[in-house]
């Protein structure tokens, strides 16, 4: 059953309205949709979503649509809204774009980091989590976050780092819906292990070898939890321009 989150009517500083409802109804949708709490393709009702998070009519309206211009929901005439689904041409996409900015920052980097702080960071992306604990996804994810972004840094690139860490946030549904699957934090820890060795080292060629290795292991995750998805069978498959057959949604 989900956690209902309350959200209370906000507090009033000096006749001015420290938070808005709508924005509080806003953080709690967007952070379940995130989370893959509302899983990709569900179609849901204004109702539901005021029933689930506690919310007042208005401001689920307004957050809503804050949402949809966003395109993390698609409205439905007469049944609601679409959370947007998780497509193959997202997740190639995405990946693709990784790739592109992560080995980049790698090669960069290589001879450049501090071992020792890599290594700390390393030890908090060694914990392992829960698969299906939200929670616990999260804390992970951001250690793991937090572990690349320090290593794109030492690149000394402050536009791949802002670049990369864009992307890992929008990557952040595509994680999660991963993670639930499996705990793949034994994995993880090898392929950190690996990379900062090379990274050590000073082996460029080494350091993106290892990196796109993780990514192809992180891309094969997300495939697995997605072919496992019943939001997969929803989709159409016709032909198109891009070749005899093409996904949509």
């Amino acid at each position: 059953m989900p956690q209902k989150i309350e959200v209370e009517a906000p507090p009033v500083v000096e006749g001015r309205v420290r938070v808005r409802q709508s924005d509080a109804a806003f953080d709690a949708v967007h952070r379940a949709i995130v989370r893959c709490e509302l899983m990709p393709g569900v179609h849901v009702s204004e109702a539901e979503i005021e029933t689930r998070f506690g919310l007042k009519r208005a401001a689920t309206r307004a957050a809503l649509e804050r949402l949809a211009a966003k395109g993390l929901v698609r409205p439905m005439h007469r049944q609601g809204y679409q959370v947007k689904p998780i497509t193959l041409r997202d997740i190639n996409e995405l990946y693709q774009i990784r790739e592109i900015i992560e080995l980049a920052t790698v090669r960069m980097a290589a001879g450049k980091v501090d071992e020792e702080g890599l290594r700390r960071l390393d030890q908090a992306c060694s914990r392992s989590y829960e698969p299906g604990d939200r929670d616990s996804e999260d804390r992970f994810l951001q250690a793991n976050t937090e572990f690349h972004l320090v290593v794109a840094q030492a690149s000394g690139n402050e536009r791949l780092v802002e670049m990369l860490a864009n992307v890992l946030s929008e990557m952040e549904r595509l994680f999660h819906l991963g993670l639930a699957l499996r705990d793949r934090t034994n994995e993880m820890r090898h392929e950190h292990e690996s990379l900062i060795a090379a990274l050590t080292a000073g082996d460029s060629k080494g350091a993106e070898t290892v990196a796109r290795m993780e990514l192809i292991s992180s891309k094969a995750m997300v495939l697995d939890a997605l072919m496992s998805s019943s939001s997969l069978l929803d989709v159409n498959i016709t032909s198109g321009p891009a070749g005899p057959l093409s996904l949509s949604s």
